[in-house]
């Protein structure tokens, strides 16, 4: 049983996820003590919950302490299992840090699995489920037959109400045992070898707001806010998507993504508040993409995050704008199942290069 103090670093929930991500594909039983008990509210919370009870079924899993408040998970990994399922947070809980942890599950299951989630597509200290389609999604799905995030709802705090499709057909035509086995899977699957940034080749911009905010032009005004600051930096113009939808609150968000000629692609996201003009909405996007696309990295902020794990298992380098403690904590956690010295920094360059 590994044993992952859940305080260390940053000790935030991204250490649940990453723990069950690779407890599952490795079939490595983990303790996790200390969970969250530097935050305000202690503990697992109602979106790792979620995460857990799907794994229960998707994985067989079997599970001590996962109840709200616990500081204390042990996880025990069986075989994965196709199926349909379908999972409701009854909240706006964040469906894109779920997927953080199903979605890498999904695509080493031996046949098709289709996920249902009813949540919160664009809710704060998340990630975007557009930047999730968009940026994340295209680096890992070589790993999968297909697979792919359809959008059918949107949901906004406080109501949530979205309803995100997940539908994947894993790789492996059998269930993998170890790390030796994942890593064979792995090779030709996945590249991550990313250290060189090119020029920009295609730049999106996508702009979301309810119904209601039509008449307000919201969704036009998210979209000059961000066009003014791409063009004071001298940015390409983007390719632009303008949407309406109706959903049970209302919420407005922007997320753009570049491609480049070196096959990088890198994103942002900012959601839309009362009292926040629209055109700072856009405009904070645009700035965040612009900051990290300007540090020389080959990946943003969040794909830091959540490409460490992928490093891990199957090699490769990267680029970050910076380091986060979540990027270190993650690293942290990675080098417990995977070994220490797995991961090498080198910080003066921002490089996160993977020894396997």
């Amino acid at each position: 049983m590994l044993e992952i103090d859940g305080s260390h670093g940053e000790g935030g929930g991204q250490v649940v996820r990453t723990c069950l991500f690779l407890s599952t594909v490795l079939k490595i039983p983990a303790r996790i003590k200390n969970v969250r008990v530097k935050r305000e509210r202690p503990g697992l919370r109602r979106q790792h919950l979620h995460i857990i009870r799907l794994l229960k079924k998707l994985a067989s899993a079997e599970v001590e302490g996962d109840t709200l408040g616990s500081t204390e998970l042990t996880y025990v990994p069986g075989e994965l299992r196709p199926g349909s399922y379908s999972v409701d947070f009854g909240s706006a809980g964040s469906i894109s840090l779920f997927l953080q942890a199903v979605l890498p599950v999904s695509l080493f299951v031996p046949g098709k699995v289709e996920i249902e989630i009813v949540g919160g597509t664009e809710v704060p200290m998340s990630p975007t489920v557009d930047w999730v389609r968009f940026v994340y999604l295209p680096h890992i799905s070589g790993v999968a037959r297909f697979v792919r995030i359809e959008v059918v709802r949107r949901g906004y705090r406080p109501a949530g109400g979205g309803l995100v499709r997940l539908t994947a057909e894993g790789g492996p035509s059998e269930e993998l045992k170890d790390l030796k086995s994942v890593r064979e899977f792995l090779k030709g699957r996945l590249s991550l070898f990313k250290r060189r940034r090119g020029e920009i080749k295609r730049l999106h911009l996508l702009s979301v707001a309810e119904e209601r905010l039509r008449e307000r032009r919201v969704v036009e005004r998210q979209v000059k806010g961000a066009l003014d600051l791409l063009r004071e930096k001298g940015l390409p113009e983007p390719e632009v998507y303008r949407q309406y939808v109706k959903s049970f609150s209302i919420g407005t968000s922007v997320t753009m993504w570049l491609e480049d000629t070196e096959g990088n692609i890198m994103g942002a996201d900012s959601l839309g508040e009362k009292g926040k003009p629209a055109e700072t909405v856009g405009g904070e996007c645009a700035q965040k993409l612009w900051e990290d696309w300007s540090s020389g990295a080959t990946v943003d902020r969040h794909l830091a995050d959540h490409l460490v794990p992928w490093l891990g298992l199957a090699g490769g380098s990267v680029r970050v704008p910076l380091f986060t403690g979540h990027l270190e904590t993650n690293i942290w956690v990675c080098e417990r199942f995977l070994g220490d010295g797995t991961f090498r920094v080198v910080r003066e360059e921002g490089i996160v290069e993977a020894v396997v």
